[in-house]
């Protein structure tokens, strides 16, 4: 059984990237196909574990710490078990873990999307992967979760695929079972998106890998993926914050938030660079009439220097809310959030993100959709 799931999830994949033509051939390494769900803007990711035919459906948290899923929701696997509070498994829950007297390995299992937290049950099986090269198996450390853990998560999804820093998050584990350097490759679009434990140049190419910019990750005990911003700028202009501001990637959230303070700074900025203001709609605060996203401003985050620049702009930048109105998907987050700057899905979609864990860096590049497939990364 467990080799026919290996070999349908690998045909599945290989129809799936070799068919698109925005995802270069071949396509090596640990790959798992990704969408967007419409309603909630979460990107949904599947795996196979186990001896059962039904896939796992799990929403990508870049900063989830574990691999985790409600276990009674009809997917049922024989070769699935339980770990015990003294295994080596266990060992590796670190701060996770609830208590250290129990005889399971109990531990606290967080739905990063709506920021509630639940007891869980660490549990070992079988995760199939699939690639060009080979399919493949590999065990999995995992979380079983209660049902009431699935609040806010988009239709469908059984749990949170985990891709943070922890030692039990998916990209460590893989990293330690197939003895290479800890990688993360991460492209989200709407339809095929893509999130791989294998390097960039594995997953589209070596002009690919050859393309992107980076940026140094910052370091620090938590599982988030944070890089410096010098300056924010709006239509070239810098605005008067400031800087550095730290900025969290997510994709748990879907549209960029700035502190309330730099928001104020922000949205000022951006009205006096837009004619034609409306009323808002919620969630964002600064909508417009407009015919073409080409209409608003770019706004660029500069990073290691001012000569290095993320730019965010066209279907990145606006949503188009109906009635010939659209919305800057830049949104205030409040007085409260931890970064200063959390950069949303909606900003993320359409860029290869290179997560070097090894050496601490990001490299990031926009695709393009040229007959050349290349990236086109942001340094100006």
């Amino acid at each position: 059984m467990a080799s026919c799931l290996n070999i349908f999830l690998f045909s599945f994949l290989s129809i799936l990237l070799i068919s698109n033509s925005q995802i270069s051939n071949p396509v090596n390494g640990v790959v798992f196909p990704v969408t967007r769900d419409v309603h909630t803007g979460q990107y949904i990711a599947q795996i196979h574990l186990g001896d059962s035919s039904e896939p796992v459906n799990l929403v990508v948290d870049l900063s989830g710490s574990l691999l985790w899923f409600d276990c009674s929701s009809g997917h049922v696997s024989s070769s699935r078990s339980f770990l015990s509070g003294s295994s080596s498994g266990c060992l590796k829950v670190g701060n996770e873990r609830v208590s250290s007297r129990n005889a399971d390995c109990d531990l606290l299992v967080r739905n990063g999307a709506v920021g509630i937290s639940a007891g869980g049950e660490l549990a070992r099986d079988v995760l199939s992967f699939g690639s060009v090269s080979s399919p493949g198996t590999v065990d999995l450390l995992f979380a079983c979760a209660p049902p009431s853990l699935l609040r806010g998560l988009a239709s469908g999804a059984q749990g949170v695929m985990g891709l943070g820093k922890a030692q039990i998050s998916l990209p460590s584990q893989l990293a330690a079972e197939t003895n290479e350097r800890r990688r993360l490759t991460l492209y989200l679009s709407p339809s095929n998106g893509v999130v791989s434990t294998s390097s960039v140049e594995d997953v589209f190419g070596v002009p690919a890998s050859r393309s992107l910019v980076y940026t140094p990750l910052l370091s620090g005990s938590s599982g988030n993926y944070v890089i410096n911003v010098k300056s924010i700028r709006v239509n070239g202009e810098k605005l008067s914050v400031d800087g550095p501001l730290s900025a969290e990637l997510s994709t748990v959230v879907p549209y960029t938030m700035l502190e309330s303070s730099i928001y104020a700074v922000f949205s000022e900025a951006y009205s006096k660079a837009v004619t034609k203001t409306v009323a808002p709609v919620a969630p964002f605060s600064l909508c417009f009439t407009s015919s073409s996203e080409e209409d608003f401003p770019a706004v660029d985050l500069s990073l290691q220097s001012e000569m290095v620049r993320w730019r965010i702009q066209g279907r990145n930048l606006v949503v188009d809310v109906g009635g010939g109105v659209r919305c800057l998907g830049i949104v205030d987050g409040g007085s409260n959030q931890v970064s200063p700057i959390i950069m949303g899905g909606l900003q993320l979609e359409g860029f290869v993100l290179d997560f070097d864990l090894g050496n601490s860096m990001l490299g990031f590049g926009q695709r393009t959709h040229s007959t050349s497939d290349s990236l086109q990364p942001e340094a100006l």
